[in-house]
């Protein structure tokens, strides 16, 4: 049941705003009932075989969350870690065996000539999604941020529907507390109105924008597929620039939705995009992509590879650039490796966390350049340059390019139809090949990139839209951050009630029915 489709807008969300509100008259414990009720049928709807993965996940990490909370506050400190530890263990085997282990058996196979069969294995719908948000829970159990909950509250927390399937990966302390809140199930009509107006921005860019691109690119992907025909430079980069704004529109899109969803049930979810297309490099791209996963990734497995390979250095009495590589540029290179294989598997999916893992690590080395430069200028007493408006293009449309390579592998089904896309975007399959590219790149394509693209580059984003209502839980950390060349805030006013009808209705009705689904839900 896609948040765009007609089922779930006219059928499931009415009745579930119904049911919660209604039983929240009865009290907050039946009104958090139904709406862990509503979340696990929403879940069922997909595939009722996999709801005993996420009640596994739910009970088991629930449970030894408890203990490790007890652990620590008796002060038995190495049976927490070991429980952590464990916890972790099983929650990764869990993801590894549905999402991974179909490709390691025919990466062995390839490479000994063995013939290993364990039949298809379904992938639980958004199995990546929550897996992670039980680590963090039990991470932040044993460094004390997470308190003793009830069942039933970690429960909704996890099972949460709006967030379940593809995010924003919420923590502990930023949703539970809400279910505690005096006006909890209170039917406030501020709540319904913002959150429905997230929603229709959210549907709006997904079923106008990137479905439309995608209904475009998908024939140009399955070109490069045919036997990997010669992809000409104009159309590589059609495909490259076209799928980086579907994935956009499509993700950032379904993140609206979830947190418009989540707001019209009073909770408020965190911010996971904040114009990343407008960042003038890599680091500053992934801090406001997918900002929910780049959090956990940073803080879950930056910090720990950083901080032993800093003490390290340190021990060693290591300085300049050999410094830097063990305390910043390993934990930089794994943590963006891990973070591009963590979305599939598949080779398009390694190389597309190799090239983020050498873009960062690259991006560092530079920053450190630049601050050794200006510490050296200062020391002179020399002036230290300001960065000028054509470096600043030069900086954006660079990381541009780095993303659009790397997120044309991340659409690629197979590692050789990147590469014949690639060989394509360096000018290896030829600069102009008309019939292929009338063919397959019509005008009106070009029409909704160019409509696209003068969104991202100019046009406040949803949270900007929204900031006079605090659209997401930790939108005051952001809301100073990279403000639009169009400034325009959303109030209920006439105009802005017209806004929102005139999105929700050209989104409801453009919906295709059964023929697009959300990007991230394939991972």
């Amino acid at each position: 049941m896609l948040f765009s489709s007609y089922p779930f807008i006219i059928g499931f969300l009415p009745l579930a705003l119904l049911l919660f509100y209604g039983a929240a008259r009865l009290g907050r414990t039946p009104a958090m009932l139904t709406l862990a009720a509503l979340s696990l049928g929403f879940y069922a709807y997909w595939r009722v075989q996999d709801l005993w993965v996420l009640l596994f996940s739910i009970t088991f990490n629930y449970f030894l969350g408890g203990q490790i909370q007890r652990d620590r506050a008796a002060g038995r400190l190495t049976r927490m870690r070991w429980l952590l530890r464990f916890g972790v263990t099983v929650d990764l085997a869990l993801l590894i065996w549905f999402k991974y282990t179909g490709f390691i058996i025919e990466n062995i196979d390839l490479a000994a000539g063995t013939n290993w069969t364990l039949g298809h294995i379904i992938l639980p719908l958004g199995i990546s999604f929550f897996t992670f948000q039980k680590i963090a829970y039990l991470a932040d159990s044993a460094r004390g941020e997470a308190q003793k909950t009830g069942f039933l509250e970690f429960g909704l927390f996890a099972s949460f529907f709006p967030q379940l399937i593809a995010g924003p990966i919420s923590h502990y302390k930023e949703v539970i507390p809400q279910f505690g809140h005096r006006l909890f199930g209170t039917p406030l009509a501020k709540n319904l109105l913002i959150g429905l107006v997230i929603f229709a921005i959210g549907l709006f860019k997904k079923v106008i924008i990137a479905d439309s691109i995608a209904n475009y690119l998908n024939p140009l992907y399955a070109l490069a597929a045919d036997n990997h025909a010669a992809i000409d430079f104009r159309t590589g980069w059609t495909i490259a620039i076209s799928y980086t704004l579907q994935l956009y529109f499509d993700f950032s899109g379904y993140s609206d939705m979830a947190i418009g969803l989540a707001r019209m049930f009073g909770v408020r979810l965190p911010i996971n995009f904040h114009s990343p297309l407008r960042a003038a490099s890599i680091i500053d791209y992934w801090r406001r992509w997918h900002m929910t996963l780049q959090r956990f990734i940073v803080t879950y497995v930056f910090t720990p590879l950083s901080v032993p390979l800093n003490r390290f250095a340190i021990e060693r009495g290591l300085t300049g650039w050999t410094s830097f590589f063990f305390s910043v540029a390993i934990p930089s290179f794994l943590t963006f490796f891990i973070m591009g294989v963590w979305h599939g598997a598949g080779w398009g999916f390694v190389v597309y966390g190799l090239l983020n893992a050498v873009y960062v690590s690259v991006n560092e080395a530079w920053r450190e350049r630049r601050k050794r430069r200006r510490r050296a200028l200062k020391k002179l007493k020399l002036p230290i340059p300001e960065t000028g408006l054509a470096e600043r293009i030069g900086y954006h449309l660079l990381t541009l390019a780095c993303v659009f390579v790397g997120n044309m592998f991340f659409r690629a089904l197979t590692f050789w139809d990147g590469a014949a896309i690639f060989r394509g975007m360096i000018g290896l399959g030829g600069f102009d090949q008309p019939q292929m590219f009338a063919a397959l790149a019509p005008p009106l394509l070009f029409g909704i990139v160019a409509i696209a693209a003068t969104i991202v580059a100019f046009f406040p984003n949803t949270q900007q839209i929204m900031t006079r209502f605090r659209p997401a839980v930790n939108w005051r950390l952001w809301r100073t951050e990279a403000p639009a060349l169009l400034q325009w805030r959303w109030r209920p006013t006439p105009a802005g009630m017209a806004f929102a009808g005139v999105t929700l209705f050209l989104g409801i009705a453009v919906i295709q029915r059964g023929q697009a689904i959300f990007l991230y839900f394939n991972f």
